[in-house]
């Protein structure tokens, strides 16, 4: 119980501290926005890419690649069989709102929190299918809903490789596969690069969830809905979860590391940039309440995380 509590408590009360930031109002509207920037379109690439430059990927990465984009797809499908069960004018966000993942602010500090930087890969693997997907499917669906315009493949081709986390990671995998970190890390420069990684990525975790914490601010006016939702993506993913550790396992044989990233990375709410992609107004806070109040849900799965061996 007691190392359950020294891993979980640090995260819960980074998270609350950031809540209590904003009731003090210690940061400004502005101030949020530019740290959200800086850690995830400056810091963060630079661990994904050192993750997956160094992962030594191989035919397993794949297979957990294919299988992730596979799982995204059979979601994304339940959520539009689900969308009766919310009201409108919130029932046709549900498909979205059950589906992907909030790596860099969410699953990726708390995996790291667990399991250390050195196994951020593990994660890192699994973003790649959620960012192909985002931006080759996800949001092209997206637009066509809210407006009736029919996105295309090179749109999202080009919005993807606009996105500094995906050219980090899509890096780091050309990187991986030449072969030349290795070496290059080995050597006495490489001890220079490895040492100013490590002192970029550190603030990384502790940043993020005091931004996750401050960010939080559920809407009451659409709480049932919001609730719906919740249950429906806890349903969802809760059934992908199981099937993925159980195909992985089948596939891949048993690896409580790789269990963890999955469980982490598959208990995180929808990508927060979700909102910022929705026009109208009233869906963009609909998404924002419910993934303020999935985080607790990602806590939750990350306390039974931390008790696998």
């Amino acid at each position: 119980m007691i190392s359950v509590l020294t891993t979980l408590m640090p995260v819960l009360l980074t998270v609350l501290f950031g809540m209590l930031l904003r009731k003090r109002r210690v940061l400004s509207e502005r101030t949020v926005s530019e740290l959200k920037n800086l850690l995830t379109n400056n810091i963060l690439p630079v661990v994904i890419f050192n993750a997956l430059a160094t992962a030594k990927l191989n035919d397993r990465s794949w297979i957990q690649i294919g299988f992730m984009m596979a799982i995204l797809f059979a979601a994304f499908g339940l959520g539009f069989l689900a969308r009766p069960l919310v009201r409108e004018p919130y029932r046709k966000y549900v498909p979205f709102m059950v589906t992907l993942y909030e790596g860099g602010m969410i699953a990726y500090p708390l995996y790291t929190q667990l399991c250390g930087s050195e196994n951020l890969y593990r994660i890192a693997i699994l973003d790649i299918a959620c960012i192909l997907f985002c931006f080759g499917f996800y949001m092209n669906v997206l637009a066509s809903v809210e407006s009736g315009e029919k996105g295309t493949l090179k749109q999202g081709i080009v919005k993807a490789l606009k996105t500094p986390a995906f050219i980090a990671a899509l890096l780091g995998v050309i990187m991986d596969c030449t072969g030349l970190v290795d070496p290059f890390v080995e050597s006495k420069v490489g001890g220079i690069y490895t040492a100013v990684v490590r002192t970029i990525s550190a603030p990384l975790t502790p940043m993020i969830l005091l931004v996750v914490g401050y960010s939080i601010e559920a809407d009451r006016k659409m709480l049932v809905p919001c609730l719906q939702t919740i249950g429906l993506r806890v349903v969802i993913q809760g059934a992908m979860m199981a099937v993925a550790l159980f195909a992985m396992h089948r596939m891949l044989g048993p690896d409580p590391v790789r269990d963890k990233a999955i469980l982490i990375f598959m208990s995180a709410p929808t990508t927060y940039s979700l909102q910022s992609f929705i026009k109208d107004r009233q869906g963009a806070n609909f998404a924002s309440t419910v993934n303020a109040l999935y985080i607790f849900v990602t806590i939750a799965v990350f306390a039974v995380a931390t008790q696998l061996n």
